[in-house]
């Protein structure tokens, strides 16, 4: 992969494409290739944002490590929190990766469009000039994992906190023997189970970071809608402000199929739970459930990190307070009633181990170990917090939409958009329909009488496909709909669906020949041979189907199934209302 550019080349890109808004000096809303060109820069230069958001995060999450110190509460809050830090990383950096397919989907559908209209001119002047698609990331950043936090060493902090603070009182002339007292009168305890403890400042430190990726995430999505919404009448026109905020959810997660699930990701009936389904008449900040998801566990993993730091510094005064009690009490125990020479026959004489009986007798054990369980449990409790929120985590891992999806709906918004989302076939496609009575511009066609094949049969990965099985099922769990496929990218959607199209031409005018023909029909195309040279038949996608009331494996396809319904206002009378390998 090339260089990406860098913040100088980008915003000389941006100010070389700047251009006047749809709406000025042309009396409506009226959108051209340059506005498409523009928003795919500002989309790019979003999603570079995103992506140093998330690296802001780790450059404060590396700095440290075995910072919760020592004990089975400190260990289970470690473990689970590489866990589920992991796995937001990993989702931040999906996401990160489907907003670079919008900015290179919008500007291929701008040269698409520049390349058909010069060629429905027959030619004339000169060719335009086709624009390089964005640098972009297109493979997930490797933003993880955290670094481990769980204590594993030995040496400087074993026993500064536990010992700090108690000698303050001491006599000098006792310090020499006092210190290995209170050291091994604290050992004998429970406190050596939390011994070293957490690291308070830097834990604060960790829980700031945090706090900032909340901020950071909501940033984002608010940004990439507003880069959309320039490119979308705000007036009079509901079928295209809808299409935008459907645009502006599905990036985040949401699919047509998509359920209300809660804080287990399972389904429920309840208000207030968290909606995975698009609805073009919600506005886009209300529903975006992967920077949700972000959102709620950056502010759950920042207040139990701040929650950590108060308990280690309220344990450490506890105990501190506790051992320095029983310290004094031991210095006046040995020092009552006598004279200086007698002193210092003492320092001389005693015996360690006799000294560190004198020293627990006088500690209240009691109140040391319900200090140490409490700080166990706090620690373990933070950890089951932790967990609860990989459910929803994993929801949004297995929801994120891939490049290609983002780049085919990306194309099909910025089709419509620059046909102002008219009712009627639009042909933006440099390539010729001649000599056929049947073609389609998928991009262009996206949306119209719902048409839907880019929304749910692109960029799909396997584990997306047996969702949406899962998703469209009845109560009992048998799917409600005989399969689930996808083409791999818009390229090949188009080229199969061409294909399908032309293959079926007589299909067509057969149903269309009907008075009236009927409101929808299905059409179907085995196989497709393979272009150039080479023998044979392509691989169309990949699918499930429902067999025997079993989901099948996800598998290689062979076949295209179109779905066409009739509307006499068009010509020719019919809108592609779905296309998908089969």
């Amino acid at each position: 992969m090339a260089d990406l550019p860098s913040d100088k080349q980008r915003q000389q890109e941006r100010d070389q494409a700047r251009t006047a808004p749809p709406d000025q000096g042309v009396g409506r809303f009226d959108v051209q290739p340059q506005h498409l060109y523009f928003t795919s820069l500002v989309v790019r230069d979003g999603q570079f944002d995103y992506d140093k958001q998330a690296k802001a995060l780790t450059d404060t999450l590396d700095k440290y490590s075995q910072s919760a110190g020592t004990g089975w509460g400190a260990d289970s809050f470690a473990d689970r929190y590489g866990i589920v830090a992991g796995k937001f990383l990993e989702l931040w950096a999906k996401s990160v990766v489907a907003v670079g397919g919008v900015a290179v989907g919008l500007t291929q559908t701008a040269n698409n469009y520049v390349q058909a209209d010069w060629a429905a001119s027959k030619g004339k002047g000169e060719p335009p000039e086709e624009k390089q698609p964005p640098m972009v990331i297109t493979t997930a950043p490797k933003y993880g994992p955290p670094n481990d936090l769980t204590w594993r060493g030995e040496g400087e902090y074993h026993d500064s906190w536990a010992i700090s603070g108690i000698l303050g009182e001491i006599p000098d002339f006792l310090m020499f023997i006092m210190k290995p007292v209170v050291d091994e009168g604290l050992r004998l305890g429970r406190i050596h189970e939390i011994t070293p403890g957490v690291k308070e400042e830097e834990f604060r430190d960790i829980a700031g970071a945090w706090r900032e990726a909340s901020k950071d995430v909501k940033k984002a999505a608010d940004d990439f809608t507003d880069a959309i919404s320039y490119i979308t009448d705000p007036t009079g026109n509901g079928e295209w402000q809808a299409a935008m905020r459907a645009f502006c959810q599905t990036i985040w997660g949401t699919t047509a199929w998509g359920k209300v699930r809660d804080q287990r990701a399972e389904v429920t009936p309840k208000k207030g739970a968290r909606s995975w389904k698009t609805h073009g008449k919600m506005d886009p900040a209300t529903r975006r459930p992967i920077i949700e998801v972000l959102d709620k566990s950056a502010n759950v993993i920042q207040k139990l990190f701040d929650d950590l730091a108060d308990v280690g510094q309220k344990t450490t005064e506890t105990t501190t307070r506790l051992a320095k009690e029983a310290a004094e009490k031991t210095v006046k125990d040995l020092t009552t009633g006598l004279d200086p020479f007698e002193l210092t026959k003492l320092a001389v004489g005693l015996v360690v181990a006799e000294v560190v009986l004198t020293f627990r007798s006088h500690m209240d054990k009691a109140a040391m170990d319900a200090a140490v369980e409490a700080y166990h449990e706090a620690f373990s409790d933070a950890a089951g917090k932790l967990a609860m929120l990989e459910f929803e985590l994993d929801e949004a891992l297995l929801s994120v939409p891939t490049f290609q999806a983002e780049r085919a709906r990306a194309q099909g918004f910025g089709a419509r958009s620059l046909n102002e989302f008219k009712k009627e076939h639009s042909w933006q496609l440099p390539e010729s329909q001649f000599p056929y009575t049947y073609s389609v511009d998928l991009a262009a066609a996206e949306g119209m009488g719902n048409g839907h094949t880019l929304d749910k049969h692109v960029g799909k990965t396997d584990e997306q496909l047996l969702q949406r099985m899962r998703d469209e099922s009845k109560a009992d769990g048998t799917p409600k709909i005989p399969g689930a496929s996808t083409f791999a990218d818009m390229e090949s959607a188009q080229r199969y669906t061409q294909y399908a199209l032309r293959d079926n031409t007589d299909e067509i005018n057969k149903w269309l020949s009907g008075n009236p023909p009927k409101p929808t029909e299905e059409f179907n195309t085995p196989s497709v041979p393979l272009q150039g040279p080479l023998a044979g038949d392509a691989v169309t996608g990949r699918g499930t189907s429902l067999v025997d009331g079993k989901i099948t494996e996800v598998q290689d396809t062979k076949g295209v199934s179109l779905r066409l319904m009739y509307d006499p206002s068009l010509d020719p009378p019919y809108v592609v209302f779905s296309s998908m390998p089969k």
